[in-house]
């Protein structure tokens, strides 16, 4: 097939009936991800990249240091969380130095062991003794802190959440009717010590996502954490792909019907700062 500007197509947009070429499917993906980060794109900004190794945060980061080139005095960190997981992270690691080197973007790295005493490994030893639930629980809100603490000082903390990860995300706290969380997971707080989010890729599918990688010949972790597939999150992946099956538009129906929605939420809560670290915190001591 044929792309609209006349060359082979090398991609099939399912939700917009278009075949597209190589540099057509580019700028497709280039466009929306200026669009959707449009209003921090200016002088002197500050962001601090999470990067994981995989092809999200890559991608996302290649795409950041692109839009940001000809901006003047604004500042590119990537953050790379190491939770120690054998046999997992060592891979990752050496990714990121490779990309970071070739991209010239600085890299910071951080450790859980570093910062908490434990890595992930340890911590699951004593799963069942510390009652914490299942592995990316509390490795998410262990990640999340040490990302928002290394992040103080910039402006913003660029998030590599794909439409996937947003759809999935959004459908899991509908399922479990959990409003704090649907109101927390769209809005930002509002606090000296809480750093702004921002996801770049949040209209772009995973497939489009993992193109773009493969165009650009970005060199990521394809295997999945080894703890992944005994998440929540995984079963709901399959639950919006049979929707998808369906309606193809279906993740941008619940991705933008949300953002909708949370024009008409008045749900207010006071943010407590906690006891031990100071971070904002909803109890009197955190999570972490």
């Amino acid at each position: 097939m044929l792309c609209s500007c006349g060359k082979v197509a090398v991609y099939y947009q399912r939700y917009a009936n278009k075949y597209l070429c190589e540099e057509c499917f580019k700028k497709s993906v280039e466009k929306r991800v200026k669009k959707t980060i449009k209003d921090v794109i200016r002088n002197n900004v500050k962001i601090a990249i999470a990067i994981s190794g995989g092809k999200d945060s890559l991608v996302m980061a290649k795409l950041l240091k692109n839009l940001f080139k000809n901006i003047p005095n604004c500042k590119l960190t990537c953050f790379f969380v190491n939770e120690g997981i054998r046999g997992f992270r060592d891979k990752a690691i050496k990714y990121v130095k490779e990309f970071c080197k070739r991209e010239e973007l600085d890299l910071k790295i951080i450790s859980f062991k570093e910062e908490i005493g434990y890595n992930l490994d340890e911590i699951l030893e004593h799963k069942d003794k510390l009652n914490i639930g299942k592995p990316c629980s509390f490795c998410g809100v262990l990640r999340r802190y040490i990302l928002n603490k290394y992040a103080l000082g910039y402006d913003y903390l660029a998030i590599g959440h794909n439409l996937d990860d947003m759809a999935q995300t959004i459908l899991m706290n509908y399922v479990e009717g959990n409003i704090k969380n649907i109101v927390h997971f769209g809005k930002d707080i509002e606090d000296k010590k809480f750093v702004k989010r921002i996801r770049p890729l949040k209209y772009i599918p995973e497939e489009e996502v993992k193109l773009y990688a493969d165009i650009e010949g970005i060199v990521y972790q394809s295997e999945p954490c080894p703890y992944s597939s005994l998440s929540y999150r995984h079963r709901m992946k399959e639950v919006i792909k049979t929707l998808e099956n369906i309606d193809p538009k279906v993740k941008f129906s619940i991705v933008k019907g949300y953002e909708r929605l949370l024009n008409y939420i008045c749900y207010k809560e006071e943010i407590k700062r906690c006891k031990i670290c100071g971070f904002p915190s909803n109890n009197e001591i955190c999570k972490v």
